[in-house]
């Protein structure tokens, strides 16, 4: 899946990409329905063709999942210095200092990283979304294209390296954190055992609804009809001292009383007191609403076949190219990829900060600009600290005259700009993209919202909780006949900082190869469809792909599943009949050949045979019988590295040592990373320093900060 989905991008921003498929078939085609699907931008070639094509490439992708049986066919190393200029992308299950040889599945990832624990405190679960497999695409595209744009700078390719792993710590990462000094906002992160607010309705249907808004609280009792008394501060925000079953306030009353209403209507009373909420969907159905046909993500073949396509709008800046800053010019090989980069970040929450923090990682200066107050970040959750460390951070009053000045003279020094406010915002403030790219024709711009800039649905507040719901991810993870559940890490968000990461890579590529700037959009339900990518719409109107969890909760398939042995968990993931006869060997007992006979039964055998096994026992045979399993692990992360390629220590001012800090997740062989130096960014923390920057004197700064409109 990652590697497909790296290709398929690529394809749909113009690259021509072909196609060199294993010599027997392959296998994938029958594990993902939309495999084919992803592969229809590709033109297949044999391998003989292939190593004439290797010598005109820009990048060759390489790895991904594994099967019995298949190898990579080429050594990453030897085949980038046979081609100077080539980007080898390797997509590998564990970092390359994991000499475990463990391999490369989704399912067994997840168990090893400790993600299946992170959902609930007592028992694992799967997550039916692949989360690593995922994560790894979309970090194999940054990587790809950080390449690309060092290499304009160079002229000399490098290997790149991704994996699955760090494709799940991209999702989890801010979970697995602990500080020496951690304060009330660093630990009240949303906490394993949480009740969503997903409520019941009247005709059997499921609803998400969020705070996020002052006064939600009330808005919601007075939908609902709820006399029951509202706390006067009712900031619309999570109470972390109320423990996981009222973390979003009294649920259960609320669910009471919404199944005394059809979804339809109830959705219809929420929205119309501001409070955001969503339908909870089946995959696939979001692609009908108006608006994802408005915003053109979901594409249809020549055959009548339909799925996700790219969630990344570009438009070309109107006017001639632009020459580029001496500092874009000049480069120094032994630096960070992205070094002399300036960007300039005025997002919010997650998912628009997120894309410019991975832009930090690998060198480009991030000037992260706060209004006054500091309250649009919350700096201290840890999801918001994992979106911005390694930038610096500036307050700035930009509703007034001077301070909307000030943010015109930062970006007409920056090479990128981006937000993620409602659309309409940047425009009343007088930062939106026209204005800008007056001041600096050669800007690069980014905007992130949540439904899209135009439509039904455009003004409507949107969280990562209601795309969740709207897109069938909540579906997906609650398993067939049970209630829909809400993943606690925000994974919308970060997968939508990810994609307008890519985006302004893209843009950047460009600046380089034309001179010319482009405007980059992108939003929450553009990249929620896109977490469907499995998903495929056949011409007779079935949906086929993107599985959710069956009833028990334990997996997607009895041979891709979790079980529970005498003394824990184990994750087992059996590829091809050859291992399903291993499995049954190992399990004394007899299993169909065919895996796709197996079903409940095949299920509740083999968890019955596992279940009086000792864990430590079972998975030495099931490993000397070739059959993939791994111990599902309680605290992540357990890859064996306390301070190595995804994981590594911090000592910062504010919250002292920190351990399982996360990032940066790719890994290059020439090119250096630059791992954030402090955690937490006080809000204008670096206002004197940047307003020096800028050349501003002593004098206009004390006038700044006497009138507020910098602190």
């Amino acid at each position: 899946m990652a590697a497909a989905l790296v290709a398929k991008q690529f394809a749909e921003l113009g690259a021509r990409v072909f196609r060199v498929a294993p010599a027997d078939g392959d296998p994938f085609d029958a594990i993902y329905p939309a495999h084919r699907f992803w592969r229809i931008g590709a033109s297949f070639v044999t391998p003989e063709r292939a190593d004439a094509l290797l010598a005109e490439a820009d990048v060759c992708i390489l790895g991904g999942e594994d099967y019995p049986g298949l190898a990579m066919p080429h050594d990453a190393a030897a085949l980038q210095r046979r081609h100077p200029r080539l980007i080898v992308l390797v997509i590998s299950g564990y970092p390359a200092n994991d000499a475990s040889g463990r391999p490369a599945a989704d399912l067994l990832v997840q168990a090893r990283t400790g993600i299946v624990y992170e959902q609930f405190s007592k028992r694992p679960i799967p997550a039916a979304f692949p989360q690593p497999s995922y994560g790894a695409a979309l970090q194999g595209l940054i990587g790809a294209w950080v390449a690309l744009v060092e290499r304009e700078r160079s002229g000399t390719g490098q290997v790149v390296r991704v994996s699955l792993a760090a494709g799940a710590a991209m999702f989890w990462g801010p979970f697995w954190m602990k500080a020496e000094k951690a304060d009330a906002g660093f630990t009240g992160i949303t906490p394993r055992d949480v009740r969503h607010m997903i409520l019941g309705c009247a005709d059997g249907e499921y609803l998400q609804l969020t705070m996020g808004v002052p006064g939600a609280v009330a808005r919601i009792y007075g939908v609902l009809g709820i006399t029951d008394p509202v706390d006067p501060d009712d900031r619309g925000m999570p109470d972390h001292s109320r423990g996981p079953a009222k973390f979003f306030g009294d649920v259960e009353l609320l669910d009471r009383h919404s199944r005394n209403w059809p979804r339809d209507t109830l959705l219809a009373a929420l929205r119309a007191a501001g409070v955001p909420a969503e339908a909870v969907l089946k995959p696939g159905e979001s692609w009908d609403d108006e608006q994802s046909r408005i915003n053109g993500v979901i594409v249809t073949t020549p055959e009548g076949c339909s799925g996700v396509g790219n969630p990344i709008r570009i438009a070309h800046v109107a006017g001639p190219p632009t020459p580029l800053p001496a500092r874009m010019r000049n480069y120094d090989e032994a630096g960070p990829p992205l070094a002399g980069i300036r960007i300039i970040d005025f997002g919010i929450f997650v998912a628009g900060p997120y894309a410019s923090k991975l832009l930090a990682d690998y060198g480009a200066s991030v000037v992260r600009v706060e209004p006054p107050s500091g309250r649009s970040t919350l700096s201290g959750e840890r999801t918001i600290i994992a979106a911005n460390h390694g930038k610096l951070a500036i307050c700035v009053d930009m509703k007034a005259d001077a301070g909307r000045a000030l943010a015109g003279r930062l970006c007409g020094e920056a090479d990128i700009a981006l937000h993620n406010f409602r659309p309409g915002v940047a425009e009343r403030l007088g930062f939106d993209r026209k204005r800008l790219n007056a001041i600096n024709p050669g800007l690069i711009t980014l905007e992130t919202s949540a439904y899209g800039p135009t439509g039904p649905k455009a003004l409507a507040p949107g969280f990562d909780m209601v795309i969740q719901a709207f897109s069938g991810l909540q579906y997906r993870a609650g398993g067939h006949g049970n209630t829909p559940l809400c993943s606690r890490s925000p994974l919308v968000d970060f997968a939508t900082g990810a994609v307008g990461a890519i985006a302004l890579l893209v843009g950047l590529f460009e600046r380089y190869r034309t001179g010319r700037a482009i405007a980059a959009e992108t939003n929450l339900l553009n990249v929620g469809n896109h977490m469907m990518a499995e998903l495929i719409r056949a011409p007779d109107g079935t949906m086929h792909g993107a599985p959710a969890l069956d009833a028990t909760q334990t997996g997607i398939h009895p041979a891709n599943g979790l079980y529970q042995t005498r003394d824990g968990w184990i994750a087992v993931a059996v590829r091809g009949g050859e291992m399903a006869g291993a499995l049954a060997a190992v399990l004394d007992t007899a299993l169909p050949a065919p895996l796709a006979d197996w079903s409940v039964g095949e299920r509740e055998q083999i968890a019955y045979r596992i279940a009086g096994r000792e864990t430590r026992e079972l998975l030495a045979a099931l490993g000397a019988a070739g059959v993939w399993a791994e111990r599902c692990a309680r605290d992540a992360w357990n890859c064996g590295e306390p301070d190595g390629e995804i994981v590594r220590r911090m000592d910062d001012a504010v919250y002292g040592e920190v351990v399982h800090c996360i990032g940066p997740l790719i890994q290059f062989s020439r090119s250096r990373t630059v791992p954030a130096v402090r955690l937490s960014t006080p809000e204008g923390a670096d206002s004197a320093i940047l307003l020096g920057k800028l050349g501003i004197g002593e004098d206009e700064a004390r006038a700044l900060f006497a009138a507020e409109v910098v602190r």
